[in-house]
């Protein structure tokens, strides 16, 4: 999961009203939002284009992370601690204290550890998930927000915003190995699905892409302004980029790494994420309280669902 609190803590949201989709997803889809401003969690039914519940989490709430079977909900707070939510009951489970200012959050590919970037101490936690504790402390950089993990789960890769830098992060001894180069202020981080290459979205208009064996930076493409939320196709064939200033997002062709399209989206657009079948994108703006819905083989917005202020962290559920 990549956090969005680098862009100064403006992404939270209260949901306060959805349109119709018109039957454009699938029945059993569920969207997850954090609301720092509100201290809770809404759950939205994408079928129905509806709220069906809203939980009380941690202050100010960011980042989520969701487990594969979809019934366990991580959520950072930048008050220090992580929620865990049952998406079944709708119930918190479980509160672990972390580090100061917790952030972005991302789960290894066995779901057996949950990493956490501490923006406020430089830090990242490593949460045991069965034990439901931290049994270690990472100094990472200045920083750190969004986070990644390789597919093999061998490496973990933090974009730390105030140093201009990747932290490299060892799963095997939870080491830093290397701290990489990048942008002015780097943002969101991805790693591809071929665990090949890891993206970065640089302020103030760029994304910077490193090769996973040799850590090297192999190129750097330019896109519009402000780039913040990163993710890839499910088959990894496009990267889209949401661009804070400009109100769209970049379509990457990830073959030759040219800017194919650009479509545009909502005001000051934050977190993206791409449904499981590679349809559509969700993306979060923050600027004009909604989230766009767009449909990536027309390439363009199909629906625009009223939000409240300041969106902050998105998930899907997907049957």
């Amino acid at each position: 999961m990549k956090s969005t609190k680098t862009i100064p803590l403006l992404f939270s949201l209260a949901l306060t009203s959805c349109a119709t989709l018109g039957g454009q997803t699938g029945a059993g889809e569920y969207l997850y939002v954090t609301n720092e401003g509100s201290n809770n969690l809404v759950v939205v039914d994408l079928q129905r284009s509806r709220t069906i519940k809203t939980v009380s989490v941690g202050e100010m709430p960011g980042g989520v992370a969701l487990t594969r079977d979809g019934r366990h909900l991580y959520i950072a707070n930048f008050t220090n601690t992580v929620t865990v939510v049952d998406t079944d009951t709708h119930q918190v489970v479980n509160t672990i204290p972390v580090g100061l200012g917790a952030t972005g959050l991302v789960l290894t590919p066995d779901e057996h550890f949950l990493y956490v970037t501490n923006r406020s101490s430089h830090t990242v936690s490593v949460v045991d998930v069965a034990g439901g504790r931290t049994i270690k402390t990472i100094p990472v950089g200045l920083g750190p927000n969004w986070i990644d993990v390789t597919p093999d789960g061998r490496f973990v890769y933090v974009s730390n915003g105030s140093s201009s830098e990747v932290a490299v992060i060892q799963t095997a001894d939870n080491t830093v190995l290397q701290k990489i180069k990048v942008g002015e202020m780097p943002t969101g981080i991805s790693v591809s699905p071929n665990g090949r290459t890891v993206w970065v979205a640089d302020y103030p208009r760029g994304v910077t892409i490193i090769d996973v064996e040799t850590r090297n930076i192999l190129k750097t493409v330019a896109v519009d302004s402000f780039p913040a939320g990163l993710v890839f196709s499910p088959d990894g064939r496009f990267a889209y980029v949401t661009n804070v200033s400009t109100n769209n997002i970049s379509v990457v062709d990830t073959a030759d790494y040219q800017v194919v399209h650009s479509i545009p989206v909502g005001k000051t657009p934050v977190e993206i994420k791409i449904s499981r079948d590679g349809r559509f994108a969700y993306v979060l703006n923050e600027g004009s309280s909604d989230l766009s819905v767009v449909d990536l083989a027309l390439r363009h917005v199909v629906q625009t669902v009223k939000v409240g202020v300041k969106p902050s962290g998105l998930a899907i559920r997907q049957p």
